[in-house]
């Protein structure tokens, strides 16, 4: 018989100190997007935050890392034509502002010291199509199965997300936890899915290890004993 179970995960950092949780803002790509992934992002772990935390979410208007990252944006070329110099050029700057402690210290002090969230997020599509060994029976004139083995083109797309959080002590501005994440999907040639709806699946995969840091999380599965 199966009987459900129950596992529980203690977080990997404490937060208890802390009553109020900043989603400060991600670094992206300078690349063109079908989603809006700073945006999306933030909205949506606000949402999950204010869902499964005990924590205050502060929401403002901007997110404070939006400032820091045009300020290195008005350093390149024409907005939205970047040579491939500057994109590099940019994804150092950023990777500076994400370490830069001093930057999250005067933040924190704006924001009454909170844990900070912030980090990188990208999502690119992916093309695997090619050949995929197969095996299947047929028979012959006397009517014997035969296994015969050979390779069939198939049309696969897909897309896939990483992202890199930041976890942020608001009072002394000192990276607390960082983790990278790792997520992707493919579809069949038949499967009409948009940018934006695999961005949304893919968080939902994501999402239980990201809030796995900060919270206990139970994980649910089920045994099978037997007599």
């Amino acid at each position: 018989m199966e009987i459900p179970v129950e596992t529980p995960l203690q977080s990997k950092i404490d937060v208890s100190a802390f009553r109020r949780v900043l989603v400060a803002g991600f670094v992206t790509d300078l690349s063109d997007t079908d989603v809006e992934l700073a945006p999306e992002t933030t909205r949506l772990l606000q949402n999950q935050l204010r869902s499964n935390t005990k924590l205050q979410v502060l929401e403002p208007d901007r997110p404070p890392l939006n400032d820091a990252l045009e300020k290195s944006l008005e350093k390149l070329g024409e907005g939205g034509k970047y040579t491939k110099q500057e994109r590099e050029q940019y994804r150092l700057e950023a990777d500076r502002v994400l370490q830069d402690g001093e930057f999250w210290r005067k933040v924190g002090e704006e924001y009454q010291n909170p844990l900070i969230v912030t980090g990188r997020v990208g999502f690119d599509a992916q093309n695997r199509s090619g050949f995929q060994s197969e095996e299947r029976v047929v028979r012959d004139q006397f009517n014997r199965p035969r296994l015969v083995r050979g390779n069939r083109y198939l049309e696969r797309k897909g897309f896939s997300l990483n992202a890199e959080f930041y976890f942020v002590d608001g009072r002394t501005g000192a990276t607390l936890h960082k983790e990278k994440f790792t997520e992707e999907v493919l579809y069949g040639e038949d499967q009409k899915v948009s940018p934006l709806s695999s961005y949304f699946e893919l968080m939902d995969r994501l999402l239980p290890n990201f809030l796995g840091v900060i919270s206990p999380q139970k994980i649910r599965g089920t045994r099978v004993l037997l007599k």
